[in-house]
């Protein structure tokens, strides 16, 4: 079988980087449930945190106007938390320990509270940005 491959998608709002961290997470859940590896690409995607989409989002045009912000802050600090959790379960993946990195993917800590906790930071960004349209 091929290693698990994951596609980034350009983000242009919040949820779009919503919709792509729950990309990442469904693309590491089903690699431990059919125990293969990820791809090259994703586990360097992992490995790179300022490669990211999101990351690059952050930094865009798009959230230019939010730089400084506590919430904007919040997002690219937990972003990067959330990816050092996501590199632990991408070289468990990758060894093969898939029971383990199902485990860690599965327990409320640290794995699933830093998801949630970059979601909601996500959505607060959102509700920052409002209804002002950004080019």
């Amino acid at each position: 079988m091929p290693a698990i491959p994951y596609i980034a998608k350009v983000i242009l709002t919040p949820q779009d980087a919503i919709a792509s961290h729950v990309r990442w997470k469904i693309t590491l859940l089903l690699a431990a449930t059919i125990r293969e590896p990820l791809t090259d690409r994703a586990t360097h995607s992992i490995q790179h945190p300022e490669e990211c989409s999101i990351h690059k989002w952050l930094l865009s045009e798009h959230t230019l106007h939010l730089r400084g912000t506590p919430e904007h802050r919040a997002v690219l600090d937990l972003h990067a938390a959330f990816h050092g959790h996501m590199l632990r379960i991408a070289n468990l993946l990758n060894a093969g320990d898939f029971d383990q990195a199902e485990r860690l993917l599965n327990a409320p800590e640290p794995f699933q509270n830093a998801s949630r906790s970059l979601a909601n930071a996500i959505m607060a960004l959102g509700r920052r940005i409002g209804s002002v349209s950004t080019p």
